[in-house]
């Protein structure tokens, strides 16, 4: 079950990236492409796209314009990624800042996972 999240969140992720660069980017075109790879949780997967549609104003107002203007966009995007499971399920908040800080590993270096933790930490406590 655990890496069924972890593929969960990875393609979640990869999506929200990739469809900043293009708009008509589908989650249903993505799934077929994409799920044949690794077992994923496509419940979970649509529950993510639709927090994260709905709540991606509320998540922008907690980052400081400054921040994003220093801030490599992978890492902006792993903090969409974890707000839009965290507006989810809010009281999991330390668990799942643990995962994507795992989930980090795997995009940014050992310098900009530290940052990466240190801005969800500093996020985190500014969220509703």
């Amino acid at each position: 079950m655990l890496n069924l999240n972890k593929n969960t969140r990875l393609f979640f992720f990869q999506y929200i990236f990739q469809r900043d660069y293009s708009k008509d980017f589908d989650l249903n075109e993505f799934v077929k492409q994409n799920l044949k790879k690794k077992p994923c949780n496509k419940k979970k997967l649509r529950q993510l796209n639709e927090s994260f549609d709905s709540n991606i104003s509320s998540i922008q107002k907690l980052i400081d314009s400054e921040i994003l203007k220093k801030t490599n966009k992978i890492t902006i995007f792993l903090i969409y990624a974890f707000f839009s499971e965290y507006f989810i399920e809010k009281s999991k908040k330390r668990m799942l800042m643990s995962e994507y800080i795992k989930l980090s590993n795997d995009f940014l270096t050992s310098e900009e996972v530290k940052y990466f933790n240190f801005l969800l930490d500093d996020l985190a406590k500014k969220a509703p």
